[in-house]
C-alpha cells in the first residue's frame, strides 16, 4: 500500500512519515493496511464473497420450498391464491403462473433438499475461506487442513453465524416495536423526540449483537488465545463500521428501488459488492485489531521456545521458564 504513496514522491512519504509518527491512531491505520496487503485480504475476501452470493440461490430455493410446503398443506389457500392471479392476470398468462405454482407445489420436497445441499456445501466453502484468511491475518500463515475437523468446525461456526444473524433482526425488530408499543401504552408516542429514543434503541441492540460476532470472528474463527478484553475494541471497531455499511446499503436499496430496470440489475450488482465490503472490512478489523499495541507488545513479550542443541552434545535443553 505505501509503495503506490512511495511513488507520488519523496515529498509525499516524508509528510506520511511525520503523520504517522504524531498520529498514533493513523500509524495504527497504516500498521494494519500493511497487514491486510501482505496476507492477500482483498483475495481472500473476494473467496469469501463468491460463495455467499452463490449460496444466495440454494436460500431462494429453501424460501420457495417453504412457501410450497405451507400452500400443499392448506387446499383452500391454494384456491385463494389461485383466483387471484387469475383475476391479475387474465387469459393464458395467469394460467401458465398457476400451472408453474402447482409444478413448485408437487415438488416442494425434492426443491427444499436441493436447496438445503446447496445452502450447506456454499456456507462452508464461504466459512473454509474466511477461517483461512484469519488465520493468515492473525498467525502469518493457514493451520494444517485437516479434513473432518475443519468441515466440522465450518458446520458449527455456518449454524451458529445464521442463528445469530437470526437473533440480531429478532432483537432489533422486537426492540423498537416492544418500546413503540411501551410508549403507546403509556400515551407518549406523540412526545417529541421518543422516536428517536425507539430507533436508537433498536441501533444499540443491533451494535451489541455485531460486536457479538466480531468477538466470535477474532477469537474464535482464527483460534486465537487472546483475551476477550483486548480484543474488545477491535469489536467495537468492526460493529460501528458493520453498521455504517448496513446503512450504505439500505440507502442504495432505496434509491434503485423507484426504478423496475435499475432494481432488476443493480439490486443483484449491489448485492455482491455489498458482501464484498463486508468481507474485506471483516478482513481489515481483524488486521486492525492484530495491530492494536496491547496485542503486539503482549506477542513480542512472549517466552521464546528453547534453545537448539547440537546433535551429540549431550547436553540438554534449557527449560522455559
Amino acid at each position: 500500500m505505501w509503495g503506490q504513496v512511495a511513488r507520488l514522491g519523496p515529498g509525499a512519504t516524508a509528510r506520511v512519515d511525520r503523520l504517522r509518527r504524531r498520529a498514533p491512531w493513523f500509524d495504527h491505520l497504516a500498521r494494519a493496511g500493511g497487514r491486510y496487503t501482505r496476507t492477500q485480504g482483498d483475495l481472500m475476501a473476494a473467496g469469501v464473497t463468491y460463495f455467499v452470493f452463490l449460496g444466495l440461490f440454494p436460500v431462494l430455493l429453501l424460501v420457495a420450498s417453504g412457501i410450497a410446503l405451507v400452500l400443499s398443506g392448506d387446499a383452500l389457500l391454494q384456491q385463494e391464491l389461485y383466483g387471484a392471479i387469475r383475476e391479475a392476470f387474465p387469459g393464458s398468462t395467469g394460467e401458465q403462473i398457476v400451472g408453474e405454482l402447482r409444478s413448485a407445489v408437487d415438488a416442494a420436497g425434492l426443491t427444499g433438499l436441493i436447496g438445503a445441499v446447496g445452502v450447506v456445501y456454499a456456507g462452508l466453502r464461504a466459512m473454509d475461506k474466511l477461517r483461512i484468511g484469519m488465520e493468515l491475518i492473525w498467525k502469518g500463515r493457514a493451520d494444517e487442513p485437516e479434513f473432518w475437523r475443519d468441515n466440522l468446525q465450518d458446520l458449527v461456526a455456518l449454524v451458529l453465524l445464521g442463528v445469530v444473524g437470526l437473533v440480531s433482526l429478532t432483537l432489533t425488530g422486537v426492540g423498537t416495536r416492544a418500546t413503540a408499543w411501551f410508549l403507546d401504552l403509556l400515551g407518549l408516542e406523540g412526545v417529541p423526540g421518543l422516536g428517536v429514543l425507539t430507533s436508537v434503541l433498536g441501533l444499540a441492540l443491533a451494535l451489541l449483537t455485531d460486536v457479538l460476532v466480531f468477538l466470535w470472528l477474532l477469537r474464535v474463527v482464527p483460534s486465537t488465545s487472546s483475551p476477550l478484553r483486548r480484543l474488545l475494541p477491535g469489536a467495537l471497531f468492526g460493529a460501528a463500521g458493520l453498521e455504517v455499511l448496513k446503512l450504505a446499503g439500505t440507502l442504495y436499496l432505496s434509491l434503485i428501488g423507484g426504478s423496475v430496470t435499475a432494481s432488476a440489475f443493480g439490486g443483484a450488482v449491489g448485492i455482491l459488492v455489498w458482501i464484498n465490503l463486508v468481507a474485506r472490512f471483516a478482513f481489515f478489523t481483524a488486521a486492525w485489531t492484530a495491530s492494536l499495541p496491547s496485542l503486539t507488545s503482549a506477542a513480542s513479550a512472549a517466552p521464546a521456545g528453547p534453545v537448539p542443541v547440537p546433535a551429540g552434545s549431550g547436553a540438554r535443553p534449557a527449560a522455559r521458564r
